[in-house]
């Protein structure tokens, strides 16, 4: 599981902030699925329906726990299963500059 959810330094300081898709990205969703560009990178990035229901709720107003909460509703997945696989995904997303905290 991703620092920014076993570290309670982290958790304290991150987990409740809402997260946002990184300003030099742009995106587009088509069919339910997003296309991300990374200009920085110069790459394309296609998401699957559920990383792409996470892009979209990556909107500068969910915190990691609300977009599970949602994913738990919508894809009808266990809760703790939700919130691992949000953690994982988000910290990629992190890591590649995709998204920041708000």
């Amino acid at each position: 599981m991703p620092d920014f959810i076993t570290d309670p330094a982290s958790t304290a300081d991150n987990i409740a902030r809402p997260l946002a898709r990184h300003p030099r990205t742009a995106s587009r969703v088509f069919s339910g699925e997003a296309v991300i560009i990374s200009p920085a990178e110069n790459v394309v990035r296609m998401l699957n329906p559920v990383g792409s229901r996470i892009w979209e709720l990556c909107d500068g107003s969910h915190t990691l726990d609300q977009i599970a909460a949602a994913l738990t509703e919508e894809f009808e997945v266990d809760p703790a299963h939700a919130r691992e696989s949000v953690a994982t995904f988000v910290a990629d997303l992190l890591d590649k500059e995709l998204l920041t905290w708000s």
